[in-house]
């Protein structure tokens, strides 16, 4: 009996060493057949042993000596799990190597995209408690989209105005851009032209997804965000050597290239980014050659970012240089002595140095340092040209030539903590120094300093999180204030989330609120060192749904409703009924209600997004009361028998508040914007090539009309705000060597 047990046993232990072998499993993207990187792979053999790992960039992983049937369980971010128990006949096998495919259909209910913005630990989406908006880099592709301008277009409660010379610019939720702070990294963007970041200059080449928070985040962010945040993060070097080239044309004139290089090497990665974008100016065919309405404008920009990690440590540094030449050239003045014009040229260079130091001091708590530095420089010299000898001569005029140059250096020290239970704490502080040095200053050079303390506790209890946060600043120049908030949300199942918060905001009047004196031909602005801060209340609440349907469908259902008043809001106003002197002064109250529906519905081949938005304004000073409506729609369909994606983005802006140079209160036409692309990858994804049309409805200029004034009395005028250039073809290229 004995020996039979024995023989048995031996047979047992020879059948599973002979089907003991290698076997190579390969994780594809089910619908796309692409190859996915670090997912991760689990195998459970017979005996109970567990082997695990992730793939590599090839999607391919090696499970040693495997013994049959195995138990396999295998994930990625945004796929369906995949768990199978796999036979030795299921296996195919070649050369004796033995080889199994896993197919990972999407996800769509999946919503594991991590937000950084505001947070005090990185965190799911859905996990946060502030709404957090995202714009991610397959959506900046479809809309395709140079700059943040074209990213933000489609967005809600985001409203794009454009200036040839100042660029373009973005109001959030009814407040101006000088209420929105815009970050790289999470590093101040330095280089406010009439109180706004010229959205053009901020390319996005290199940028992976767009973070956007609604309302006063001044706790976190200090002066400048009491509209909200719109943070830019970059990309980081993924692979051991990577590089690739885009190239973007467009027919009004648009010829932009660019490309990329990074490289990894134990612990250390860096990153390189060139771009030139070059668009050589648009007029209707009308018009005088040498005069072009939309001005000529020329663009290098360049990223390094570096990474060093070791044990508890990471070390990164981002460096970002601008440089941009606009031209405006006059239209020819010719009589029978000459013939000239007066052109201007300006140019602006922005540079940003940033060091980020990062200390695991153990397990639950953590040190971070951002550092930075950033130099802006913004010359205009203007040019009596001779159009016969094609010489040019400097004009002597007040304001024809200036330099000026403004510098910020920005230290911040964070410390997050999850010693004790349940609970997140923050603790930190931001120091900001601004200096400005121009003639168009009172005294030529200004300078202005913000210490912040600030600290955020996120308490779970059950399925409720609950973060008071407080700041307390120090300005140089307005003393102390302090901007409370308090966010809550209530996680009442995994589809249905709600959100309700309070916060306040504070903004400091910059230094050309206070002390410019720009004097030309056409205009005379005056600074006001007497202006007072704009202090904000900002409340909202919101719920998320998602619906999961049959065949990984979803539906999602999002409603937000937000409530803003601020007080001395700081405008621009005529001064003494004078219609060209203007000067800064503040509104004493402002406030408007804001209303968000969002629908999204999603498939394997289709996603749609649409919204409605509607904006009630309070009458306040000169601004009479009014209301704004707007809608967006956007849709991608994947074709699987092209393998082609394609894509629809529409908004409808409806009637926009617009401050006349003499004070009067007009508004644009309603504006229709769209775009539509067809999108292929060929050559196993290494090539992706976009062709499509921009400004569908060649929508150019919006009239102002309507317009009321303080007296009540009606206005019309037949000037407009510029909107975009014609209709247009684009065709983007992007060839990544891998």
């Amino acid at each position: 009996m004995r020996l039979r047990a024995f023989f048995f046993t031996i047979f047992l232990l020879a059948a599973s060493g002979a089907g003991a072998a290698d076997l190579l499993v390969k994780v594809l993207d089910a619908e796309k057949k692409q190859a996915l990187q670090a997912a991760q792979v689990k195998c459970i053999l017979p005996a109970g042993q567990t082997i695990m790992g992730q793939t590599d960039s090839n999607g391919q992983f090696v499970l040693k000596n495997v013994v049959y049937p195995v138990q396999i369980r295998c994930t990625s971010v945004g796929y369906a799990a995949f768990s199978h128990s796999i036979s030795f006949e299921q296996v195919n096998q070649s050369d004796g190597k033995h080889n199994y495919e896993i197919l990972l259909e999407k996800n769509v209910q999946n919503m594991a995209e991590v937000v950084v913005t505001g947070q005090i630990v990185p965190v799911l989406a859905k996990q946060s408690i502030y709404k957090v908006n995202t714009i991610s880099s397959e959506q900046i592709t479809q809309r395709a989209a140079v700059n943040l301008g074209d990213a933000l277009g489609f967005e809600m409660n985001q409203f794009i105005s454009n200036d040839n010379i100042l660029g373009s610019s973005t109001s959030m939720g009814g407040l101006g851009g000088q209420n929105v702070k815009i970050l790289i990294n999470g590093v101040p963007v330095l280089g406010r032209e009439n109180g706004n970041i010229d959205l053009g200059q901020l390319n996005l080449n290199n940028v992976k997804r767009i973070e956007m928070i609604q309302g006063p985040m001044s706790v976190m962010y200090g002066s400048n965000a009491l509209g909200g945040v719109i943070n830019l993060i970059t990309n980081s070097p993924q692979k051991k050597l990577n590089f690739g080239v885009r190239t973007y044309l467009e027919s009004i004139g648009r010829y932009n290239f660019s490309g990329y290089a990074s490289w990894m090497k134990k612990n250390h990665q860096f990153q390189l980014s060139l771009a030139r974008n070059f668009f050589q100016g648009w007029t209707p065919e009308d018009s005088v050659d040498r005069y072009q309405q939309w001005k000529p404008k020329t663009q290098y920009t360049a990223d390094l970012m570096y990474h060093y990690a070791r044990n508890k440590f990471k070390f990164s540094y981002f460096g970002s240089y601008l440089h941009e030449k606009i031209s405006n050239k006059g239209v020819p003045i010719v009589n029978p002595y000459e013939g000239y014009a007066f052109d201007e040229y300006y140019r602006t260079m922005r540079q940003i140095h940033s060091a980020t130091i990062q200390i695991q001091l153990n397990e639950k708590e953590q040190l971070q340092f951002i550092n930075s530095y950033t130099p802006y420089t913004r010359t205009k010299n203007r040019f009596k040209k001779d159009l016969v000898t094609l010489q040019q001569f400097e004009t002597p005029s007040v304001g024809d030539q200036d330099t000026s140059r403004f510098n910020m250096f920005n230290l911040r020290g964070t410390l997050t903590s999850k010693r004790l239970k349940n609970t997140e704490i923050l603790m930190g502080y931001e120091f900001s120094h601004e200096t400005g040095k121009s003639y168009k200053l009172a005294d030529i050079t200004q300078q202005i300093s913000d210490l912040g303390l600030f600290g955020s506790l996120n308490y779970r209890i059950g399925n409720w999180n609950f973060q008071p946060s407080l700041r307390y600043t120090l300005n140089s120049q307005f003393g102390n204030s302090w901007s409370p908030a308090f966010h809550s949300k209530w996680h009442i199942s995994e589809r249905t989330q709600f959100r309700a918060s309070y916060a306040r905001g504070f903004r400091a009047p910059s230094l050309k609120e206070m002390y410019l004196q720009f004097i030309d031909q056409n205009h005379t602005i005056l600074g006001n060192p007497d202006l007072q801060p704009e202090i904000g209340d900002h409340a909202e609440m919101g719920l998320d749904y998602q619906h999961p349907l049959e065949g990984q469908k979803s539906l999602g259902f999002h409603f937000t409703s937000y409530y803003n008043h601020i007080r001395n809001l700081i405008t621009l106003a005529v001064y003494n009924n004078h219609g060209i002197l203007r000067q800064y002064q503040n509104i004493e109250q402002y406030s408007n209600w804001i209303q968000n529906l969002q629908v999204k519905f999603s498939t394997p081949r289709w996603s749609i997004s649409t919204g409605a938005s509607y904006t009630a304004v309070q009458a306040a000073g000169f601004v009479p009361e009014h209301q704004i409506f707007e809608t967006v729609f956007q849709a991608n369909y994947y074709w699987k028998w092209a393998a082609t994606n394609v894509n629809f983005n529409y908004k409808y802006n409806d009637k926009q508040p617009v401050l006349s140079v003499d004070n009067q209160f007009f508004y644009t036409n309603p504006i229709h914007i769209a775009n539509c692309s067809v999108q292929r990858s060929f050559f196993d994804r290494h090539l992706s090539v976009q062709a499509g049309m921009k400004n569908l409805f060649n929508i150019q200029n919006s009239a102002l009309n309507g317009a009321t004034t303080n007296s009540g009395s009606g206005h019309s005028n037949s000037t407009g705000m510029q909107v975009f250039p014609s209709r247009s073809i684009f065709f983007d290229l992007i060839y990544n060597f891998k």
